[in-house]
């Protein structure tokens, strides 16, 4: 049986004996004489070595040899400065009798005394040992009628590796004092001491109900930790319990205040902030898997999914396995609001609605979000997300969807996807299915980001090319564009005044909208919608001169636009080419076919009519005209609805 090893505590390595021999010469004993200093035990007392001397004959091997004391030495090839030699003849040097630099390792010593312990330095036996003192301080306040004075708690640490004290204030919430660390970790001196021969406090002189005065601050220690009390006492040195802090008069007056407080008058609710004060730092966390098989070179992907409560905000990192081949960042999806399904085209200028987003209600064990055109099956979440949809939603079943076992059935059937080997909610896989027949390939929805044509490429082709453009179409039509006058469809009489220029590009069926600056209108014109394709609600297909005549309604950017007029080229142009125009009514005269170039638009002033009464017009067959509009024109028909195009943009046609 082994027996157990004592360890001795040492605070510095153990140095070379004193040099010197029980002989010396008279002369060395009588200068080295001390007769207002005691003899202490270990020194050679120079009266007696005079005395000895004396009686003994002047013959070699009767002869004391003092060797001079030396103060610079050697260690380990080193050369030292050991100040604790003593003088010549063993005497101790001027100062060297006062009391040395106390440390905790010193009065360890002292109070585990074991002769057959091994000498172990104090930065290794006390490595990470750390006690713990509750403390406050007293500060006076000046000047103000609330309080006096004001209790400030604090956190004393003492390191017992190398005797330093670091002094911390627990920050609180609206305290308006700067709190935290109030003294660095450093080794305190106890205060009035000589600063050249200073103590430092030591782990004994800290204990639970003493004061202790750290820079001519004092604190009351009023409690300790676990680990404190336990080194303490197996030491034998008494704890006292812990006790309570005193009470604070400021603190007793604030919450007196806060209680009632009340508001005076009705302030409109803010369910946002209330929101996030009741929310903040609260995060539900979901296991989810995403089947990515039918992609080139994709397989099914473990992602975390959180949701922050404080905002309704999702996002979404990637579970990566060790040596997948797969780069290290785990962001998937950085933090925001995640809508439900994605706006096709220009509407996104739309205001979203609150219900058009994920929120706590949607997220479930089993549940599939669509995240930007990915499916996402929501398997398993954490006990924190249990305990919420049980107290909030009276949810009691959370079984988990087994998604490790359906990663190894699908790595045993790598053609088969993995939706089908999900089987019911509950959480039971299901058998593979037969594979199914080879379907023609369908792109994603459009997701409204940059031109479709462009987006398309990306879905068709692992490189993407830029889409081609019609040359033909470029050709005939390449300087050709019409220009209608265009007011908004809305009750609201601000939005009635405005008028709007739709411009029509035949070369690539695109279109932009400008608003021509309009004096004290309180409205800034300018470019309103940046030349692009627009498509038409509850179609697939873009729009076109099909859908261009007087009175036609045009959704824009999600906005109703009546097209109220249109320049005098626009009108000519329509009148000659009633194919690529069937809605179009002609006016009285027939006109032949002309080449766009040859041309002249006609300037003319823009008019004011009211949409209703022009749309209603255009379905009837009468092309109404504009008050004021008109005069002077060279094309002079029933009534054609005509504006200057110059005056209108502000820039020569």
């Amino acid at each position: 049986m082994s027996q157990q090893r004592t360890v001795h505590i040492s605070s510095s390595p153990p140095s070379r004996p004193i040099s010197g021999s029980p002989t010396a010469s008279p002369r060395a004993a009588a200068g080295a004489r001390s007769p207002t200093r005691p003899p202490t035990v270990g020194q050679v007392n120079p009266h007696l070595v005079c005395d000895v001397r004396a009686s003994l004959p002047f013959l070699p091997g009767y002869q004391f040899n003092f060797n001079d004391s030396h103060a610079f030495d050697y260690s380990n090839t080193v050369p030292v400065f050991k100040e604790e030699r003593p003088g010549i003849g063993g005497v101790l040097l001027p100062g060297q009798d006062e009391k040395r630099v106390q440390t905790s390792a010193h009065q360890l010593q002292q109070l585990v005394s074991d002769p057959n312990a091994e000498s172990v330095p104090a930065w290794i036996a006390f490595d990470r040992k750390v006690l713990r003192f509750y403390a406050y301080f007293q500060e006076a306040v000046q000047e103000r009628r609330e309080e006096q004075f004001r209790i400030r708690k604090v956190n004393i640490l003492f390191y017992l590796e190398d005797d330093t004290v670091h002094v911390i204030e627990p920050r609180g919430q609206n305290s308006g004092i700067p709190q935290g660390t109030l003294i660095r970790r450093h080794r305190m001196p106890r205060p009035g001491t000589d600063p050249h021969k200073a103590q430092y406090y030591l782990f004994s002189d800290l204990s639970v109900g003493k004061e202790v005065t750290f820079y001519a601050r004092t604190f009351k220690i009023v409690g300790c930790d676990a680990f404190t009390r336990d080194f303490l006492t197996s030491l034998a040195i008494p704890v006292a319990p812990n006790s309570d802090y005193p009470n604070d008069p400021y603190e007793s007056h604030r919450r007196e205040v806060l209680a009632r407080m009340r508001p005076t008058r009705p302030v409109p609710p803010r369910p946002s902030l209330k929101k996030f004060l009741e929310n903040d730092r609260k995060v539900l966390r979901f296991y989810s898997v995403w089947d990515d098989t039918t992609s080139a070179f994709g397989d099914a992907r473990k992602l975390v999914l959180h949701y922050f409560l404080a905002d309704d905000t999702l996002e979404i990192h990637e579970h990566i396995a060790p040596n997948s081949g797969r780069d290290g960042n785990t962001a998937f999806l950085k933090r925001g609001k995640v809508p439900k399904r994605i706006k096709v085209g220009s509407s996104q200028a739309v205001v979203p609605r609150s219900e058009d987003f994920y929120t706590d209600r949607d997220l479930m064990i089993g549940a599939v979000l669509n995240v930007y055109g990915r499916p996402f099956l929501l398997c398993d979440c954490d006990e924190f997300t249990k305990e919420y949809y049980r107290d909030r939603y009276g949810l009691h079943d959370f079984t988990s969807i087994p998604y490790d076992a359906i990663y190894l059935e699908h790595a045993a059937m790598p053609d088969v996807p993995l939706a089908p080997l999900l089987g019911p909610l509950g959480g039971q896989v299901g058998s593979a299915p037969a594979p199914a027949a080879a379907t023609a390939y369908v792109p994603p929805e459009y997701n409204g980001w940059g031109s479709e044509e462009d987006s398309l490429g990306s879905c068709l082709a692992l490189t993407p090319k830029p889409p081609k453009k019609d040359v033909k179409k470029d050709h005939y039509y390449g300087q050709t564009v019409l220009r209608f006058a265009a007011v908004l469809n809305t009750a609201r009489q601000v939005d009635r005044e405005r008028r709007f220029v739709v411009t029509y590009h035949l070369s690539d069926d695109t279109v932009h909208v400008f608003e021509p600056h309009q004096r004290n209108s309180g409205i800034v014109g300018g470019k309103w919608l940046e030349r692009c394709r627009v498509k038409v609600p509850g179609s697939s297909r873009s729009l076109n001169t099909h859908d261009l005549y007087l009175g036609a309604e045009l959704v824009l950017a999600g906005f109703p636009f009546v097209i109220i007029g249109a320049d005098e080229f626009a009108l000519r142009y329509m009148d000659a080419n009633p194919h690529q125009f069937p809605n179009h009514m002609p006016r009285g005269h027939t006109m032949a076919a002309f080449v766009p170039s040859d041309m002249e638009r006609g300037r003319v002033r823009f008019a004011d009519p009211d949409p209703e009464a022009v749309r209603d017009a255009a379905h009837a067959g009468n092309v109404p005209s504009v008050p004021g509009g008109g005069a002077g024109s060279e094309v002079e028909g029933e009534g054609m609805a005509r504006f200057d195009s110059k005056a209108a943009l502000g820039a020569s046609v």
